[in-house]
């Protein structure tokens, strides 16, 4: 990059001589300052309660009919109970005896 022109100008630049250019971005620059990626909304803001704040992407496509939610990763057993009693059809006495044996930690 030169004095006179930023990386986007010089870009634009090329590209209106015809040649094929794009700008090398780090990654605050992608998740703050591009702004296709800006106006695509790619990068979400969640908040999880071991990591506190950080951002996530979402799919790079949007499907018109079918809206897109971006959820945190879940903790660590945080769905043992809906697995096992729900789905698995356990019952108290056998999660317990899970938590006992330590193949699951009591929630």
């Amino acid at each position: 990059m030169d004095d006179k022109h930023s990386a986007e100008e010089i870009m634009n630049l090329m590209q209106a001589a015809g040649l094929a250019a794009g700008i090398l971005e780090t990654g605050k620059e992608l998740m703050e300052v591009d702004p296709q990626l800006k106006a695509r909304r790619l990068f979400w803001k969640l908040n999880h309660p071991e990591v506190g704040e950080y951002h996530s992407e979402r799919p790079p496509f949007i499907l018109s009919k079918s809206p897109c939610e971006v959820r945190r990763a879940p903790l660590l057993g945080e769905h043992n109970e809906l697995v096992l009693k729900e789905i698995l059809g356990m019952s108290d006495e056998q999660i317990v005896d899970l938590v006992v044996a330590e193949v699951i930690e009591s929630t």
